[in-house]
């Protein structure tokens, strides 16, 4: 599983050229397999959970969080053959591209995994952390809901991400082609929860910024 072949770089070097347009700050690019999803469900729902705090203010600005974590997140066994299949596909994608849009190796040492449960209210609309950098990369496992990016903070001009399983939905976060600040890093949640939802979710924090 999570082998590292020429049809996935070939993917991810697709996706990165759409994550590099002016205007685009997430895509969404067929990835997985059956069998690795469910066996990344599989180990999934074997971890431990906490219940999420409700609120999170920040500037000003409220987030509302309705979910179960678990986080850190072990990286071992099959999620970490998924977190390396990342790592390097996006190392020889990104060397492959004039000019590269992030030259940083990539180490996906931030690792959460968020179960919404079922009619859960979702997450609310923020941006991740600027500390995070490059890229930060999303794997719904199962359930039903809306992940989505929007223009503002009311949720304005919403468009939703491919998240079905199967698939990984790229983040740009700072530094990835040239982009620093708000700029880099799209406004995005999740709500219409209907069915639950476990997702997976992958950042790089630098050490220095740890």
């Amino acid at each position: 599983m999570f082998e590292v072949t020429p049809k996935r770089i070939a993917a991810m070097r697709r996706a990165l050229v759409r994550l590099s347009g002016a205007e685009t700050r997430a895509v969404s690019l067929s990835f997985l397999d059956r069998t690795e999803v469910e066996g990344l469900r599989g180990m999934a729902i074997m971890q431990s959970f906490r219940t999420a705090t409700p609120s999170i203010e920040y500037r000003g600005n409220s987030v509302r969080q309705d979910f179960d974590v678990c986080f850190p997140a072990p990286r071992e066994g099959v999620f970490d053959g998924l977190a390396t299949c990342l790592e390097t596909a996006i190392a020889e994608a990104c060397a492959a591209m004039r000019p590269p849009p992030f030259t940083d190796r990539l180490q996906l040492n931030d690792f959460a995994i968020q179960r919404y449960p079922k009619d859960s209210r979702g997450i609310g609309i923020h941006r991740d952390g600027k500390r995070y950098r490059g890229i930060v990369a999303i794997a719904t496992l199962e359930g039903g809901a809306r992940l989505f990016t929007c223009d503002d903070r009311e949720g304005r001009n919403a468009r939703t991400l491919d998240d079905r399983p199967g698939r990984i939905v790229l983040l740009s976060a700072a530094g990835f082609a040239g982009r620093e600040a708000e700029d880099a890093r799209p406004l995005h949640g999740v709500d219409r929860v209907t069915g639950g939802r476990l997702s997976l979710g992958f950042r790089y924090l630098p050490l220095s910024a740890a």
